[in-house]
């Protein structure tokens, strides 16, 4: 039986207002905000956003998904339940801003519609089986104001759902496998531009000791 660990990972991506674009970002600790995306004039400022990933179960950080659910019994084996089994979460924080602050431009309303998550098997998890994308609606928005009053704010999202969970172990069983998650975020600006934006983390699957204190899996 396995104890979760904590990682988080990163990503984002940098839009021209006339010519969207997404940039996916490699695996990292810390939050990413791109700077490279000057304006081109007073209709096109550029915005900067970035997004972390960090996953979390049961009000704990973790990127450890429980694909099982166990009986747990407490230590003199009087009493048992079940162990806790929902959806795996993760915490999306978003990071925007406007690039070119010598253009006189509001702060601009950001607008997420859908996120689609895909699951990659690691390279150290060769028999690791598939695991269905998930595609979600969602209704988020954001303020992108100019660089020195940049916004911050975080939504939740799904990591592995009950569903995805219950395939996993309908295949693998218990066994400990390593993905990795990739987001696509979707979405407009109040003006009506399109974008998308991806980021990354990393997990592992399989059969995990969640049990309360002063319990253990039966």
């Amino acid at each position: 039986m396995n104890k979760g660990v904590h990682k988080e990972a990163t990503g984002g991506f940098c839009m021209k207002m006339r010519l969207p674009d997404a940039i996916m970002m490699g695996i990292s600790l810390t939050l990413l905000l791109l700077g490279g995306c000057g304006g081109g004039g007073k209709d096109s400022p550029g915005i900067s956003v970035s997004a972390v990933i960090t996953p979390s179960y049961n009000g704990n950080t973790t990127s450890s998904v429980d694909a099982v659910q166990n009986s747990c019994t407490n230590d003199n084996g009087a009493t048992s339940q079940a162990e806790y089994f929902a959806d795996h979460m993760a915490t999306a924080s978003i990071t925007a801003s406007l690039l070119n602050t010598s253009n006189i431009i509001s702060p601009m309303t950001v607008f997420i519609d859908t996120y689609t998550i895909t699951y990659t098997g690691n390279a150290d998890s060769p028999a690791a089986p598939s695991i269905q994308p998930d595609s979600r609606a969602m209704t988020f928005s954001f303020i992108a104001s100019n660089t020195t009053q940049t916004a911050a704010t975080s939504v939740s999202v799904e990591l592995v759902d009950l569903i995805r969970k219950n395939q996993y172990s309908a295949v693998a069983g218990g066994a400990l496998n390593n993905y990795t998650a990739t987001y696509t975020f979707s979405g407009h600006t109040e003006h009506g531009e399109q974008f998308t934006a991806t980021s990354q983390t990393n997990f592992q699957i399989g059969n995990f000791n969640n049990c309360p204190d002063g319990f253990t899996p039966l």
